[in-house]
């Protein structure tokens, strides 16, 4: 019955998308399509750390640390005012080999707006977050970690993700529906079939092979925002459910709720997240709170993260205070310094500090 129903609400909301297409001529120039246009980032950073390490383990003091993305996008709006368009994106660092990151299609209107493909879902989207010294490293997605944890004595695998994104569906094919903003509202709804690659010449992804809760992945979120003269504020949440198809595995529950305020040049905001990753007992908990002030080109920010994993016994503080300076459209200068304590049930305390200057360039 669910699968019917399922069925049936993925017809409706075709036809209906169908209907709006198809209400009147919709066809732009045909020389002109949708055009694709270059874009992406670099993002490199000279890295020293000061770690514990294990017996027999070592690190550089200091490294380099760099991430590159190629980015196409496209867009065009139609006769019928129905805007169409896409977005691709690969890692281009040495080594990478140019791995496909995120690819999508969109249709957007005074509808709301739909993403088709593979790309992050309603929770992430709409997702409110904290002020940071360094977004790369203490925001809500880290790109850059630098601490060796398996040197470190640690269990990479168990200390797990060290950010706070949600996005339990990650970046695989998935469908979404993002309402248009009505008077600083804004909701919408995910859902994944299968949380794996895409497929084109295997047919549907097999029902019964998966002991872990990663299919039918339903996301649902909501952000309301207002701004006056001199203060703004954003508040949201979202939650996710995820199904295992055989075994013993427990469904798959995770939610966040968050707020910021910007006031004049000053800004405060925390989060709380939890994901009990399929387990029946226990789970694992993120808590954030960041500030930042803006002073001309200037932002310096702080922030405090922990990540307590009930699951694995494992405790996680982070404490971070940086600076960001734009010396050019689209780059900046970064710094910052961090302070980490990790608790881990099987092994003694870990202690690093580490220091991160760099430069990001958007093209």
């Amino acid at each position: 019955m669910r699968k019917l129903l399922l069925c049936g609400a993925a017809l409706g909301s075709l036809g209906a998308l169908g209907a709006l297409i198809t209400a009147q001529p919709a066809y732009a120039e045909e020389t002109n399509g949708v055009q694709l246009k270059l874009g992406g980032y670099f993002k490199g950073y000279i890295n020293y750390v000061d770690q514990d390490e294990a017996a027999g383990q070592s690190v550089h003091a200091v490294d380099l640390l760099r991430q590159t993305e190629v980015h196409f996008d496209g867009k065009t709006t139609l006769d019928n005012g129905l805007t169409v368009g896409t977005h691709i994106e690969g890692r281009a660092d040495v080594g990478d080999d140019f791995a496909v990151d995120e690819t999508y299609i969109f249709f957007s209107g005074d509808w709301g707006r739909v993403n088709f493909g593979g790309t992050y879902g309603a929770p992430y989207i709409l997702q409110v977050v904290a002020p940071a010294a360094d977004t790369n490293i203490d925001g809500r997605l880290q790109l850059f970690n630098p601490i060796n944890f398996t040197a470190a004595g640690l269990n990479a695998t168990n200390v797990g993700e060290t950010d706070y994104d949600h996005d339990v569906s990650a970046k695989v094919d998935k469908i979404t529906y993002l309402t248009p903003l009505f008077s600083g509202f804004q909701a919408g709804v995910s859902y994944t079939p299968d949380n794996d690659a895409s497929r084109a010449l295997f047919g549907n992804a097999p029902d019964n092979d998966d002991t872990v809760a990663t299919t039918d992945i339903w996301d649902i979120a909501a952000r309301f925002e207002q701004k006056l003269e001199q203060f703004a504020y954003r508040i949201g949440a979202g939650y996710t459910k995820g199904q295992t198809e055989t075994g013993s595995g427990e469904d798959r529950d995770a939610w966040n709720v968050a707020l910021d305020f910007d006031i004049g040049a000053f800004g405060i905001g925390a989060a709380y997240q939890v994901d009990d990753l399929g387990n029946a007992n226990d789970d694992v908990s993120y808590s954030v709170i960041g500030v930042d002030y803006t002073m001309g080109d200037f932002v310096y920010g702080a922030s405090y993260y922990n990540k307590d994993n009930d699951i694995n016994d494992i405790d996680f503080d982070r404490y971070s205070v940086g600076v960001q300076y734009t010396y050019g459209p689209g780059m900046t200068f970064n710094g910052s310094v961090g302070y980490y304590d990790i608790d881990d049930a099987s092994t003694d305390d870990v202690n690093a500090t580490a220091v991160m200057i760099g430069t990001n360039w958007k093209f």
